[in-house]
């Protein structure tokens, strides 16, 4: 238990970091954008960087995000069917689903690095490749599995304790603001 907490507060702080990256990354997105609508409409002439710059910065977004979303349980996720089970078979289908997402992270990490090898190919507006905009899916896939394994073994922990969840020491308070 001492072990899972000492996990936790790692993730706590993991957690902070992501969401301000992600906060900044969305405002420069916001900027991006603004700056090619006043481009586009006020000067009638738009900037092609802007758009796929911007993109880029989603897709890296989008993949830092998901590990958020998972610890979080904020994805969107059809739960009707898992809050008619009794809490110790819902901890353990928790648990084993994230057992199958650490294992398709691993195989999506595998093949997304795999890619970044294979990609040869630059990007049409900014000076970068390809394979730095790759980058952005082994990172996400990574994130997932480092807070896939906190939801498991706490499932799995709750699982052993006929349904009830270990108290965390960041839960004490609500959990990660």
């Amino acid at each position: 238990m001492k072990l899972l907490n000492m996990y936790s507060r790692f993730l706590d702080i993991l957690t902070k970091i992501l969401k301000a990256l992600l906060g900044s990354v969305l405002a420069v997105m916001v900027l991006i954008m603004l700056y090619q609508v006043v481009m586009r409409y006020a000067f009638d002439s738009p900037k092609a960087w802007c758009e796929e710059l911007a993109l880029y910065l989603c897709v890296f977004a989008v993949m830092l995000g998901l590990g958020v979303a998972s610890r979080n349980d904020a994805h969107l996720q059809v739960d009707f069917l898992t809050r008619l089970y009794k809490p110790k078979i819902r901890c353990l289908m928790t648990a084993i689903w994230s057992v199958v997402a650490i294992i398709a992270m691993l195989i999506f990490a595998y093949y997304s690095i795999s890619l970044i090898g294979h990609a040869t190919g630059k990007s049409v507006t900014l000076p970068i490749t390809m394979a730095a905009v790759y980058t952005a899916f082994p990172i996400g896939a990574a994130i997932i599995i480092i807070y896939s394994i906190e939801i498991a073994a706490k499932n799995f922990i709750g699982f052993f304790n006929d349904g009830e969840l270990p108290p965390l020491l960041n839960e004490k308070d609500g959990g990660v603001k």
